[in-house]
This record gives C-alpha cells, sequence and structure tokens, in this order.
C-alpha cells in the first residue's frame, strides 16, 4: 500500500478509473459514446457545461480519460511529480467538467513538445505549461463552426492553432509571471488570457465572430455534491494511510512552505490537505445554499489540486471572505442572487491569490478576493471566451493591480 501512495500518478490514475466508473452507474454505454460524442463536437468556449451538453456520465468519463491522458504524458516525459504537477491535474479534471476533453487538449500537448525539440528543452521540463495551456483548448474546436468553411480546412486550423498555443506558451508564460511576481498560482490562465485575447481580436478582424455561451447544467446537487465528497474522502484516507510526510493539523490549516510547494515539504500528506479543502468548500456550498453545475464542481476541483501548491485552508479562506463580500454587495446592487453560479466558481477560483494573503495579511487578502470577483464576472468578454482560466486571467490583473499599492503602504508604515 505505502509503495503505491508514494507514487501519485498511481494515486490520481485510480482516482480516474473511479470518475470512469461512476459514469457508467450513471447512464448506460451507448448513452455515454452519444454524450462524448456531442463533447467532442462543442464549441467549448466559456460556459460549456459538459454535464449539460452530454450528460452526467458522459461528463464524468470525460473528466476521466481527459485525466488518464494527463497523467500518461506525464509518465511518458518522466516528469517527476511536485505539488504544481497536482496542481495541474487537479485544472485538467476540474476543466474536463467544461471545456476540455483528450481531442481538443492533443495539439496543445503536442505543441508543447515540437516546443521542447526546437528549444532542445528536455520534455519532462516543458510538460506542465503545455498541459496547463489546454485552457485555450476552445481554440482547437472553435474553427470548425466557421461559416463556408470546408470540414478539412477548418479542421486544420484548429489543429494548427492548438499546435502554436502549446508551442509558445513556454516563453509566454514565463515572461507573464513577472507581472504578478509569482503571486497568482494560475500564472499560465494569465498567459492564456493574454493570448486569447491576441486569437479573439484577429478572429475578429477577419470576421470570424461568436458570441460566449452560458450553457449550466441544473438539478444535479446529490450527484456532483456526493462526486466531491468521494474525492475529497480518497485524498484524506490516502494521506493518513500514507507514511511519508508529518504534517499536524496546525499545518494542515496554515501551510508554510517557501516556494509553495507542499508535496515537496510533507510528501504524501499533502493529501490530507487537499481532501480538507475539498471538504470545506463542500460545506461552503451547503451553507450558502448553492446549486452544483460542472463549472461550479470543476472550480472546486481545482481548489482541492492545488491543496499541494499553494492553498493552505486559512489562507484560501481569507480570499474567499473578500470573494464573498463581493458577491453579497453584488446582490444588494443588482438582481443577483448571492449564491448566483457565476459568483460560486469566481469565489472558489479566486484562492488563486492565495499566495498575496499569506504574504501581506488578511486585510489585503479580502481586498484581493473582492478584487478578483470583481473582475473575475467581467473580464471574458476581451478573449472571448477561449481562455477557459478566465479567473487566472483576472487573479493576474488583480495581483498586478493590488502589488504597487500594497508596496506603497508598506513603504509609508516603515
Amino acid at each position: 500500500m505505502d509503495i503505491f501512495l508514494k507514487r501519485p500518478y498511481r494515486v490520481h490514475g485510480l482516482l480516474y478509473i473511479i470518475f470512469i466508473i461512476q459514469g457508467f452507474i450513471y447512464n448506460s454505454p451507448s448513452e455515454i459514446l452519444d454524450g462524448l460524442w456531442r463533447i467532442i463536437i462543442s464549441p467549448d468556449i466559456l460556459v460549456s457545461d459538459y454535464v449539460a451538453i452530454g450528460g452526467l456520465g458522459a461528463a464524468f468519463v470525460n473528466v476521466g480519460l481527459a485525466g488518464l491522458l494527463a497523467v500518461l504524458v506525464l509518465t511518458a516525459a518522466k516528469h517527476k511529480p511536485s505539488g504544481l504537477t497536482i496542481g495541474t491535474l487537479g485544472l485538467v479534471i476540474g476543466f474536463a467538467f467544461f471545456g476540455k476533453n483528450p481531442v481538443n487538449m492533443l495539439p496543445i500537448i503536442f505543441g508543447g513538445y515540437l516546443y521542447s525539440k526546437y528549444s532542445k528543452t528536455p520534455y519532462k521540463d516543458c510538460i506542465l505549461p503545455s498541459l496547463l495551456a489546454t485552457c485555450l483548448a476552445p481554440v482547437v474546436t472553435q474553427p470548425l463552426f466557421i461559416p463556408h468553411m470546408p470540414a478539412p480546412a477548418d479542421m486544420a486550423l484548429g489543429i494548427i492553432l492548438g499546435l502554436f498555443v502549446g508551442f509558445i506558451i513556454n516563453p509566454v508564460g514565463a515572461a507573464m509571471r513577472k507581472f504578478h511576481e509569482g503571486y497568482n498560482l494560475y500564472n499560465v490562465g494569465f498567459a492564456a488570457g493574454i493570448i486569447g485575447l491576441v486569437l479573439f481580436a484577429v478572429f475578429n478582424l477577419l470576421g470570424i465572430a461568436h458570441d460566449t455561451v452560458g450553457i449550466w447544467s441544473s438539478g444535479y446537487n446529490f450527484e456532483l455534491a456526493l462526486f466531491l465528497f468521494i474525492t475529497s474522502a480518497y485524498f484524506v484516507i490516502c494521506g493518513v494511510l500514507s507514511t511519508g510526510g508529518k504534517i499536524s493539523l496546525s499545518e494542515l490549516i496554515q501551510i508554510s512552505a517557501e516556494d509553495n510547494d507542499y508535496y515537496k515539504k510533507y510528501a504524501e500528506k499533502s493529501y490530507i490537505a487537499m481532501g480538507m479543502l475539498g471538504f470545506a468548500c463542500l460545506i461552503l456550498m451547503f451553507a450558502v445554499g448553492g446549486e452544483y453545475s460542472g463549472p461550479v464542481l470543476g472550480s472546486i476541483l481545482s481548489v482541492v489540486g492545488f491543496g499541494a501548491f499553494g492553498k493552505a485552508l486559512l489562507n484560501a479562506f481569507t480570499i474567499v471572505a473578500g470573494a464573498l463580500l463581493a458577491a453579497f454587495a453584488a446582490s444588494l446592487l443588482t438582481d443577483l442572487p448571492f449564491n448566483y453560479r457565476g459568483f460560486l466558481v469566481a469565489t472558489f477560483f479566486s484562492t488563486c491569490l492565495s499566495p498575496l494573503a499569506k504574504r501581506f495579511g488578511v486585510k489585503w487578502g479580502i481586498i484581493a478576493g473582492f478584487l478578483h470577483l470583481s473582475l473575475a464576472m467581467q473580464i471574458g468578454g476581451f478573449h472571448g471566451g477561449l481562455n477557459l482560466y478566465n479567473n487566472g486571467f483576472a487573479g493576474g490583473f488583480a495581483a498586478i493591480i493590488l502589488l504597487p499599492i500594497i508596496y506603497f503602504f508598506e513603504k509609508r508604515e516603515m
């Protein structure tokens, strides 16, 4: 058992197989195949909830298949697991509920491989940005919906765009990180937002315009909450059974690691922290009376994944408090309810700014959460929904705006 737990790819691979099994519990094989086909041929731009598009069973199977693809690529590249690796897997399976599937992921992943060959960089050092760059998977499928364009040409264009994105994400991501100084955990989401903005502008210039999508599922609260419970419990059990690393209760609440890599410091015990974040999100959803959907569950899975890299329970709670404050203010002044689905998604994703709360304290953490939700609700139009990591884009701008202000006040207080 301990040998199994010390191999993260096997731990996650087993979980993804469990996801697939869950899918076949809810739907028949023919229904799942039909649902997967609808998922593959959908535009995928924000917000395309695969639970609504393909059905519950097909969505679960797609999540499992996307996760297994990521594990297979990481294993083939001989990538050494880290906290960021686990966080990346959390984003892959989270967004496999709304926008990512193995088909639209492959060209981007292969583009990263081409970059490694061109730059003479080991592929194992390029693989994480490539997997994260699958947040631009809609650029692969969107050309299929260009009017009056023959099918072979639009498919070729989608593949070329995917290869291009995978090829450039490493240098662009490295450059974008300097702007927010690493305080935005979803750095590739910020970089992808810039790329998506440029691609959307070019599309519009060429008359290839499209509208954002608003496909959300409803009526699956029990099934999706159960999915979250099983996932959270799985990680807690794996962490408890592991003999690797040591972690106390106080450390689970306020984890400390110089480079945000909790897995490197606590080994398999960091799984407990991941599971606790999942249960905390489950409690929050119950407390606010939120409705589960593919995007809401996907945002929570990203929180769980980054429980191994940069998201500690206390710091994350500080950011969430600010986002909830923004949602409450909006509900008072608009017709939107406090637990509006878009608010919930942005609230969970706002935890990408957890390092900022850890470094600068509760006050700035609350302000960051408030600003993040405000930006996330408006900024998607700039990239036309092509960047699935819209909240990573918003988080980058929130950090860029806040850091000079924080430094100014810190200097004044010295």
